[in-house]
């Protein structure tokens, strides 16, 4: 199981080292979402212990995704992700504070919207995946 896992994260790091821009951010949200998903897993189970972890993941994700931001090439646009982003941040903040699942749903349906988005923008560079 060892060797399994192993492999596993070498594949993962193979992946990341060889990504191109777009596709890389692409599994930056894709990401953020799956540990938001476990966060309000978390939380809805009780455990506040894996509820704070995913959710301090996810809170790095998305920082990072507002401070990689070019706002001269992105101009309006770029603005516009920054105030989205921050927005993000300080909604989970307060869904921390509050142990909201709420708050969770909320900044996992914005982030779904951006994700969404952003993957029609890459879609024909993207490989085609049967089902996905």
């Amino acid at each position: 199981m060892i060797g399994l896992q192993s492999s596993a994260r070498q594949y993962q790091q193979v992946q990341l080292a060889t990504a191109d821009r777009g596709r890389l951010l692409l599994l930056m949200f894709e990401g953020a979402l799956t540990f938001l998903a476990q966060a309000r897993a978390g939380l809805e189970a009780g455990d506040i212990e894996r509820f704070a972890h995913y959710l301090g993941r996810a809170q790095a994700v998305i920082a990072e995704l507002m401070h990689t931001l070019d706002h001269k090439a992105g101009g309006a646009i770029a603005g516009n992700l920054e105030r989205l982003y921050q927005f993000m941040l300080d909604h989970l903040v307060e869904g921390n504070l509050q142990k909201s699942p709420r708050h969770v749903a909320q900044v996992s349906h914005i982030l779904d919207i951006i994700t969404g988005a952003y993957r029609e923008v890459l879609a024909p560079g993207l490989p085609q995946v049967d089902g996905v």
